[in-house]
């Protein structure tokens, strides 16, 4: 699957003065936790891309946000950013066909940061708005991509084609270039 990403996102575990990366964590930040003001940055950033990539074509495209850690947050961090896309290109929003049970659990088991899936965590995805689609995913992060690839397969198994995922940055655990 082929990704695409704005910026370089280096953990807060890693200190570092710098101010370009301090801008980009506070910017992750602020777009999970639902802030208008980097989520409205996000969109734009999006919705410019999208329109430069596929112009009038948008509209034979859907735009899919990767599962967050339970639907709560889901809705947080993607309604409104999904639904502003899809009006500023004629992308579909793939969004709101999507819900989430239960509680993914982050068990950042290592510098690799692998995480375990939760019991009773399931994703649904709806088989009759998929099922022909041609899909391109959204996540803010992407650190190994086995989150977009594993939603990516379950898109896939409803019947959509996957063709890419977009980020707002790439994990970077190193400040080295």
């Amino acid at each position: 699957m082929r990704t695409a990403a704005y910026f370089t996102y280096i953990p807060k575990r890693i200190r570092t003065a710098d101010e370009i990366v301090n801008r980009v964590r506070n910017f992750i930040y602020a777009f999970k936790d639902g802030k208008r003001k980097a989520t409205d940055y996000a969109i734009s950033l999006v919705a410019n891309t999208l329109n430069k990539w596929y112009g009038a074509s948008c509209e034979d495209y859907v735009l899919c946000c990767v599962p967050s850690a339970n639907n709560y947050k889901y809705i947080v961090r993607f309604k409104r950013f999904a639904e502003q896309v899809s009006k500023l290109t004629g992308v579909q929003n793939g969004t709101a066909h999507v819900n989430i049970f239960g509680q993914r659990e982050a068990k950042h088991t290592n510098a690799r940061h692998i995480v375990s899936e939760s019991y009773g965590y399931i994703v649904s995805a709806d088989p009759d708005f998929f099922q022909g689609k041609t899909v391109i995913l959204f996540d803010d992060l992407i650190t190994t991509g086995e989150t977009a690839n594993s939603f990516a397969k379950e898109l896939e198994a409803v019947g959509a084609t996957v063709i890419g995922a977009m980020f707002l940055a790439r994990t970077r655990t190193t400040t080295n270039n």
